[in-house]
Protein backbone atom coordinates (compact mmCIF):
# COMPACT_ATOMS: atom_id res chain seq x y z
CA UNK A 1 0.00 0.00 0.00
CA UNK A 2 1.12 3.54 -0.60
CA UNK A 3 0.32 6.80 1.17
CA UNK A 4 -2.94 7.28 -0.71
CA UNK A 5 -4.39 3.78 -0.49
CA UNK A 6 -3.31 3.07 3.09
CA UNK A 7 -5.84 5.64 4.30
CA UNK A 8 -8.73 3.97 2.47
CA UNK A 9 -10.94 1.07 3.56
CA UNK A 10 -11.10 -1.58 0.84
CA UNK A 11 -12.56 -4.25 3.15
CA UNK A 12 -16.04 -4.16 1.66
CA UNK A 13 -17.52 -3.76 5.14
CA UNK A 14 -20.42 -1.53 6.18
CA UNK A 15 -18.28 1.62 6.20
CA UNK A 16 -16.24 0.69 3.15
CA UNK A 17 -17.75 2.82 0.41
CA UNK A 18 -16.75 5.71 -1.84
CA UNK A 19 -19.04 8.58 -2.84
CA UNK A 20 -17.04 10.16 -5.64
CA UNK A 21 -13.98 9.94 -3.41
CA UNK A 22 -11.03 11.59 -5.08
CA UNK A 23 -7.60 12.94 -4.52
CA UNK A 24 -5.26 15.22 -6.38
CA UNK A 25 -1.54 14.77 -6.91
CA UNK A 26 -0.61 18.38 -7.69
CA UNK A 27 -2.49 20.14 -4.89
CA UNK A 28 -0.70 23.45 -5.45
CA UNK A 29 -0.99 23.51 -9.24
CA UNK A 30 2.78 23.53 -9.72
CA UNK A 31 2.33 21.58 -12.94
CA UNK A 32 0.86 24.72 -14.48
CA UNK A 33 4.32 26.34 -14.56
CA UNK A 34 5.59 24.38 -17.57
CA UNK A 35 5.11 21.13 -19.46
CA UNK A 36 8.02 19.32 -17.79
CA UNK A 37 6.48 19.92 -14.36
CA UNK A 38 3.03 18.91 -15.54
CA UNK A 39 4.36 15.73 -17.12
CA UNK A 40 6.00 14.69 -13.83
CA UNK A 41 2.71 15.17 -11.96
CA UNK A 42 0.85 13.23 -14.66
CA UNK A 43 3.31 10.35 -14.37
CA UNK A 44 2.76 10.32 -10.60
CA UNK A 45 -1.01 10.41 -11.19
CA UNK A 46 -0.79 7.33 -13.42
CA UNK A 47 1.40 5.52 -10.88
CA UNK A 48 -1.04 6.26 -8.06
CA UNK A 49 -3.94 5.19 -10.26
CA UNK A 50 -2.24 1.82 -10.77
CA UNK A 51 -1.88 1.54 -6.97
CA UNK A 52 -5.59 2.30 -6.51
CA UNK A 53 -6.51 -0.29 -9.15
CA UNK A 54 -4.32 -2.84 -7.39
CA UNK A 55 -6.17 -2.31 -4.11
CA UNK A 56 -9.55 -2.38 -5.85
CA UNK A 57 -8.77 -5.87 -7.19
CA UNK A 58 -9.32 -7.05 -3.60
CA UNK A 59 -12.45 -4.96 -3.04
CA UNK A 60 -15.46 -7.32 -2.87
CA UNK A 61 -18.08 -4.80 -4.01
CA UNK A 62 -18.80 -3.17 -7.37
CA UNK A 63 -16.87 0.01 -8.04
CA UNK A 64 -15.88 2.55 -10.64
CA UNK A 65 -12.52 4.27 -10.87
CA UNK A 66 -11.17 6.85 -13.27
CA UNK A 67 -8.83 9.80 -13.73
CA UNK A 68 -9.92 13.35 -14.55
CA UNK A 69 -7.45 15.60 -16.33
CA UNK A 70 -8.21 19.31 -16.59
CA UNK A 71 -6.60 20.70 -19.72
CA UNK A 72 -5.92 24.06 -18.06
CA UNK A 73 -5.20 23.25 -14.41
CA UNK A 74 -2.86 20.54 -13.19
CA UNK A 75 -4.16 21.08 -9.64
CA UNK A 76 -7.54 19.72 -10.70
CA UNK A 77 -6.20 16.45 -12.11
CA UNK A 78 -7.38 13.62 -9.89
CA UNK A 79 -8.13 9.97 -9.24
CA UNK A 80 -11.72 8.98 -8.43
CA UNK A 81 -13.37 5.96 -6.81
CA UNK A 82 -17.13 5.55 -6.70
CA UNK A 83 -19.36 2.82 -5.23
CA UNK A 84 -22.80 2.33 -3.81
CA UNK A 85 -22.98 4.54 -0.75
CA UNK A 86 -25.43 5.69 1.94
CA UNK A 87 -25.32 9.34 0.82
CA UNK A 88 -27.17 8.97 -2.46
CA UNK A 89 -28.37 6.50 -5.05
CA UNK A 90 -25.90 7.84 -7.58
CA UNK A 91 -24.06 4.62 -8.45
CA UNK A 92 -23.06 3.78 -11.06
CA UNK A 93 -21.98 7.00 -12.73
CA UNK A 94 -22.80 6.94 -16.44
CA UNK A 95 -21.39 9.54 -18.80
CA UNK A 96 -21.99 10.35 -22.44
CA UNK A 97 -18.91 11.81 -24.05
CA UNK A 98 -19.24 14.96 -26.03
CA UNK A 99 -18.09 14.77 -29.61
CA UNK A 100 -15.34 16.69 -31.34
CA UNK A 101 -13.69 18.11 -28.23
CA UNK A 102 -10.04 18.65 -29.05
CA UNK A 103 -7.29 18.97 -26.49
CA UNK A 104 -5.57 22.22 -27.46
CA UNK A 105 -2.46 21.42 -25.42
CA UNK A 106 -0.56 19.19 -27.86
CA UNK A 107 1.85 17.88 -25.19
CA UNK A 108 -1.06 16.87 -22.98
CA UNK A 109 -2.93 15.34 -25.91
CA UNK A 110 0.10 13.27 -26.89
CA UNK A 111 0.61 12.16 -23.27
CA UNK A 112 -2.99 10.99 -22.91
CA UNK A 113 -2.91 9.14 -26.23
CA UNK A 114 0.12 7.16 -25.06
CA UNK A 115 -1.82 5.69 -22.15
CA UNK A 116 -3.79 2.48 -22.59
CA UNK A 117 -6.93 4.12 -21.23
CA UNK A 118 -10.23 4.97 -22.83
CA UNK A 119 -10.68 8.75 -22.96
CA UNK A 120 -13.95 10.67 -22.64
CA UNK A 121 -13.95 14.37 -23.49
CA UNK A 122 -16.07 17.08 -21.88
CA UNK A 123 -16.26 20.80 -22.42
CA UNK A 124 -16.71 23.01 -19.36
CA UNK A 125 -16.93 26.77 -19.07
CA UNK A 126 -13.37 26.88 -17.73
CA UNK A 127 -11.89 24.48 -20.29
CA UNK A 128 -11.88 20.87 -21.35
CA UNK A 129 -11.85 17.88 -19.01
CA UNK A 130 -10.73 14.41 -19.99
CA UNK A 131 -11.88 11.29 -18.16
CA UNK A 132 -9.47 8.37 -18.50
CA UNK A 133 -10.50 4.91 -17.43
CA UNK A 134 -9.40 1.33 -17.75
CA UNK A 135 -12.22 -0.64 -19.36
CA UNK A 136 -10.94 -3.80 -17.64
CA UNK A 137 -11.48 -2.47 -14.10
CA UNK A 138 -14.78 -2.03 -12.35
CA UNK A 139 -18.03 -0.90 -13.89
CA UNK A 140 -17.77 1.28 -16.98
CA UNK A 141 -18.43 4.99 -16.64
CA UNK A 142 -19.74 5.16 -20.22
CA UNK A 143 -23.45 5.31 -20.89
CA UNK A 144 -24.09 2.72 -23.56
CA UNK A 145 -25.78 4.17 -26.60
CA UNK A 146 -28.84 2.24 -27.79
CA UNK A 147 -28.38 0.46 -31.09
CA UNK A 148 -30.78 1.73 -33.74
CA UNK A 149 -33.05 -0.82 -35.35
CA UNK A 150 -32.44 -1.31 -39.03
CA UNK A 151 -35.50 -1.09 -41.21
Amino acid sequence: MNTITKKLDFSGGKNSWFDFWHTHIDWDGDGNKNWDSRKEFLKKLLTEFENVKSELKKYPNEYQTWIVIDENDSGEDGIYIHTKNPNSENFPLKLQAEKNIKCLNQNLSDFMKKTDFEILEFEHEDGNYFYLYDKDYGISIIEKQPVANKI
